[in-house]
């Protein structure tokens, strides 16, 4: 097995989600908090991304940071122009695998984000807020609501992001505890929050 950086090797467990590397040179640190840019055009994101667990995704080539979160793999990968350059351990809401659909399912949502904002946090060492909900969450909300499945008085939701941990025994265990969020290690956050800037594009699939 080759070697993998001073992160250490990534906790996979599901079937088909291979190891990936942590901790990769990187010649640069991003801090463009201050600048705030603008969610840049999202790249057109092929079928075959779904549980596409590959060290290059070359529908990623023309992106130079993107994210790919895998529910199913447990994972959150950072890609460099389609090259996989990070690999971290992740859990998500303890509401369950399935899609989020409305405010306090505690589930993590499903889709296509970017990262609009990066917030100091006592808790978690970083928050990462992304766009949810976006017109897609709000296209699932109304089917929900039609077909009777929100409870009365539920809202959409918010307030979904990335973030490090206050419970590291469970991130380490692979239990998922957050309300709907994607948790990693603090290590990870710190780490993300140098290379990450405002405005990436982060995929989360099942």
């Amino acid at each position: 097995m080759r070697r993998l950086g001073w992160l250490g090797l990534a906790v996979v467990l599901a079937t088909g989600c291979a190891a990936a590397p942590h901790g990769a040179w990187w010649p640069w640190t991003f801090d463009w908090d201050w600048l705030a840019p603008p969610r840049r055009a999202a790249p057109t994101v092929p079928i075959s991304a779904v549980h596409d667990d590959q060290d290059r995704l070359e529908w990623l080539a023309n992106e130079p940071i993107f994210i790919v979160v895998r529910k199913s793999c447990r994972t959150l990968d950072v890609y460099d122009h389609g090259n996989r350059v990070r690999s971290y351990p992740a859990v998500f809401g303890l509401g369950g695998n399935d899609d989020k659909l409305y405010e306090g399912d505690r589930r993590t949502p499903v889709g296509l984000y970017a990262i609009i904002e990066k917030r100091p946090n006592p808790r978690w060492h970083w928050f990462f807020l992304l766009d949810y909900p976006n017109r897609t969450d709000y296209q699932h909300y109304t089917r929900a609501l039609e077909r009777g499945d929100v409870p009365e008085g539920a809202g959409v939701g918010g307030a979904v992001g990335i973030h490090g941990t206050d419970r590291p025994q469970l991130n380490e265990r692979g239990v998922d505890w957050t309300w709907g969020c994607v948790s990693v290690g603090n290590d990870a956050i710190d780490d993300l929050h140098d290379i990450v800037p405002v405005g990436t594009m982060v995929l989360i699939e099942e």
